[in-house]
């Protein structure tokens, strides 16, 4: 790379995320510029979880999987421009040019959650993700029974815990709800998820936080999904070769955001739809949870898809500025 640049960024949320982990209300983290050899411009971005400040980021963008993560991406955009095709052409011979969202719910009360399933179903998402462990589990409880009554029985729903439960309560809820014909839940506890496992009637999956962590998971098969995000893991190219060995390994593997911009995103699809084996609904469909970012390319989801961009390289970049 000729040069390069990071460009901070503080975006709204439209509404204040709540989930097990805490509640967030502005998305912090910055974008990569970086200039080839050539003149092309290549963008990444680094957006860390937890909260973000000034001096967090700023170490994020010295060292560490963030930073990784967003010169992959902009190296892979670079790449892929040079080579004419968009990003997963550089990933894999036949990427899908589409690639199935799950819609995200996160309302708090049940006449809420159930309005926002209803929405989502609406617009044509096959797919639910219940965000829980935020709320009582009673409550939590009352809201999957209400969604699944909502939604019927031809719509797929996942919950993430975000590891807020205890074992006993995720137990509880678990089989409370498991009539419900629940796709998977994510993370119902922090650390081993086996004990949760082997005694619920519902499949778990594991958030691979690191790369190491991911591997941990094929190796002892503690989880029937792996929930991986490529933002966290260091990029594109690390999260593919962790999906590719958990795919072949017979788990089925989910590409999520950390609800970052669609730069992120954008490259977070392309991953997503080079992957092998079957096709999955992913957690992608979270751009327009952020107020309206400087960012153009990537197109909204539509009847439960995202459509791939079909430009050379990322497909997406900054807006330019007027003068």
């Amino acid at each position: 790379m000729r040069g390069h640049a990071f460009i901070p960024y503080a975006l709204a949320f439209r509404e204040t995320v709540a989930t097990g982990a805490g509640a967030w209300k502005v998305r912090r983290g910055a974008w990569l510029r970086a200039e080839g050899d050539d003149g092309r411009v290549g963008f990444g971005e680094a957006a860390p979880l937890g909260e973000v400040t000034s001096e967090s980021l700023a170490a994020a963008l010295e060292a560490g999987p963030y930073r990784d993560a967003a010169f992959d991406l902009a190296a892979l955009d670079l790449e892929a421009q040079r080579f004419g095709r968009p990003l997963a052409w550089v990933l894999c011979d036949r990427p899908r040019p589409r690639v199935a969202v799950n819609a995200l719910l996160f309302a708090a009360g049940v006449e809420a959650c159930v309005e926002e399933a209803a929405r989502a179903v609406a617009a044509g998402f096959r797919t639910l993700k219940m965000k829980v462990g935020a709320a009582l589990p009673d409550e939590d409880i009352a809201r999957v029974l209400a969604v699944r009554a909502c939604v019927g029985d031809g719509i797929a729903l996942r919950l993430d815990a975000n590891g807020a439960w205890d074992e006993a309560t995720a137990l509880r809820v678990l089989a409370a709800v498991e009539r419900c014909d629940i796709q998977y839940v994510e993370d119902p506890v922090a650390g081993d998820l086996r004990a949760v496992g082997r005694r619920a009637n519902v499949p778990v999956a594991a958030d691979a936080r690191t790369l190491a962590g991911g591997r941990e998971v094929v190796r002892s098969r503690s989880a029937d999904f792996l929930v991986l995000k490529p933002m966290a893991l260091g990029g594109i190219r690390p999260s593919r070769e962790l999906a590719v060995e958990a795919i072949e390994a017979g788990l089925g593997v989910v590409v999520t955001s950390i609800l970052e911009s669609p730069v992120g995103v954008a490259g977070a699809l392309h991953l997503a739809a080079s992957l092998p084996g079957p096709e999955r609904a992913h957690g992608l469909a979270t751009a327009g949870l952020l107020e309206e970012a400087p960012v153009e390319g990537l197109d909204p989801p539509a009847g439960g898809e995202m459509r791939l961009p079909d430009s050379p390289g990322l497909g997406v970049g900054l807006r330019e500025r007027e003068p």
